[in-house]
């Protein structure tokens, strides 16, 4: 069973180490479809409309990838002032955190999938590309929070570490 949990915490880490620097390379690729939309606008006088909606699409996976980064990694906020000052009701917000986060990524998994079923054959506007590629993002990222959550439900808490 350790070697089993040991196996979901090495991945969750793994993968959200790799989803950061996804979201690094979204967020130059953005800085530079931003840039171009400026220049043309500025020298031309009408910026292409792609550059807007590739940019648009990729901010949604870049806050909904960050979001997961954010959970492995703790840094969401959190009201810990009791969980402070008693150590029992530390460990029992960690479980519930990680509980209804996994219940939210199976929730947002099963309600994504359907909202890309339903919007399949659609086109973006400008770059006629599947409206598909923007909605992925949700349940891609409600398989990762279920990782994570699986990962934090399952790994112990480490008295110097806060699970909220």
């Amino acid at each position: 069973m350790q070697a089993l949990i040991s196996l979901i915490d090495t991945t969750s880490r793994k993968i959200s180490r790799l989803v950061g620097y996804v979201c690094v390379a979204i967020i130059f690729v953005m800085l530079g479809l931003l840039v171009t939309q400026v220049l043309m606008r500025y020298f031309l006088g009408a910026p292409p409309s792609w550059t807007e909606e590739l940019a648009i699409i990729l901010f949604a996976w870049l806050v909904l990838l960050f979001a997961t980064v954010g959970l492995r990694e703790g840094f969401h906020v959190g009201i810990d002032i009791l969980p402070q000052k008693l150590a029992w009701l530390n460990r029992w917000t960690g479980t519930l955190v990680a509980s209804l986060t996994i219940l939210f990524g199976w929730i947002t998994v099963i309600a994504g999938i359907a909202y890309v079923e339903r919007t399949s054959g659609q086109k973006t506007a400008a770059l006629q590309m599947p409206i598909e590629t923007l909605y992925l993002c949700v349940p891609v990222c409600g398989a990762l929070f279920i990782l994570h959550g699986v990962a934090l439900l399952l790994t112990p808490a480490r008295p110097d570490e806060d699970l909220s």
